[in-house]
């Protein structure tokens, strides 16, 4: 089902989900069984993980500062080496939903593969309810271009007055080959055109990865899978450049490690979280590169801060497939 949001917002609050929602599963790399809880936070939490499985210094931010090893997914960790991966569906999800503050409660060091997209969670996440909490929301506008390139690889982000994604891939000699796709980030646009967007493998990859110890727990089930010219999945694709597509969820997920909306035409070409993050942190690295300020109605162009904004009532949902 397609949802659009049919609230008006007045005032754009900081927001965090009604109630616990709870997932389970196995982790596409680890394939390990985990088990995990999104709680309610107060006001600047931000969006915090806790490794229930351990005793102590559990706690991990998810924060920039705090990536680490971001091969094949988005892994962070703190300060003492307890870490989580593979957050970046989740991420994406918290980004399209305006969700600012939550708590994530897992028993695992990887979250759960779900159907390899963004669009379990944003199922659960809406049905949860989302709620004005009682400060504004923020978000870091880029002033200055931004590049970075490793290659022929690039990302890079000039000044806007929203976030919009322009992406392209190119697989030669497979059925992905060369795709191109250009997305302005809102809350519609993300639950009707990228969250069931899934990440993908080619066949021929798989040997190697499981060899160095990654996507044990991967499967059909969790992700598309290529062989040169056939996709091997049953059903198919689900959506129309859903490769390239999901490379855009991804995206949005890794610039939610700033805890915040990040504001800024990107432009990219093979992008991938390691890239992404490196965007991130080349930003940061000079304060004339970007201003962080509050979100105010008459600065909401385009409806591109319409997310969940429901003043502390229950999110409208208007069902339209």
């Amino acid at each position: 089902m397609n949802y659009i949001n049919t609230n008006k917002p007045n005032v754009l609050l900081q927001k965090t989900l009604k109630k616990k929602i709870h997932f389970s599963g196995v982790g596409v790399h680890n394939g390990r069984a985990v088990s995990m809880y999104i709680m309610p936070a107060e006001s600047d939490t931000g969006i915090v993980f806790e490794r229930i499985d351990l005793g102590y210094n559990n706690i991990i931010k998810a924060a920039i500062d705090n990536v680490f090893e971001s091969k094949l997914c988005t892994k962070i960790k703190n300060s003492s080496g307890a870490c989580v991966a593979t957050i970046e569906h989740l991420m994406a999800a918290f980004s399209a939903l305006g969700i600012d503050n939550a708590i994530v409660k897992i028993n695992s060091s990887e979250l759960p593969a779900l159907d390899g997209s963004s669009n379990e969670y944003v199922k659960k996440l809406i049905s949860s309810g989302i709620k004005a909490l009682d400060k504004r929301k923020k978000v870091l506008r880029v002033l200055k271009k931004v590049e970075v390139k490793n290659g022929n690889r690039f990302i890079s982000i000039t000044p806007s007055n929203s976030l919009s994604i322009n992406t392209s891939i190119n697989y030669p000699n497979t059925i992905i080959g060369y795709s191109q796709y250009s997305y302005t980030h809102t809350q519609e646009n993300f639950i009707n055109d990228l969250s069931k967007a899934r990440t993908y493998t080619l066949h021929e990859d798989i040997e190697k990865m499981r060899t160095a110890g990654l996507a044990i727990g991967g499967s059909l089930n969790n992700a598309i899978v290529v062989d040169k010219y056939k996709i091997l999945n049953p059903e198919g694709l689900r959506l129309e450049k859903e490769f390239v597509k999901h490379k855009t969820l991804d995206c949005i997920g890794d610039f939610y490690l700033l805890g915040m909306q990040l504001v800024g035409n990107v432009k990219c070409f093979a992008p991938g979280h390691n890239l992404n993050q490196q965007l991130i942190k080349e930003i940061l690295k000079n304060k004339d590169n970007y201003i962080i300020e509050d979100i105010v109605p008459e600065n909401n162009r385009e409806k591109f801060f319409d997310l969940i904004d429901d003043n502390n009532s229950e999110a409208n949902f208007t069902c339209v497939a």
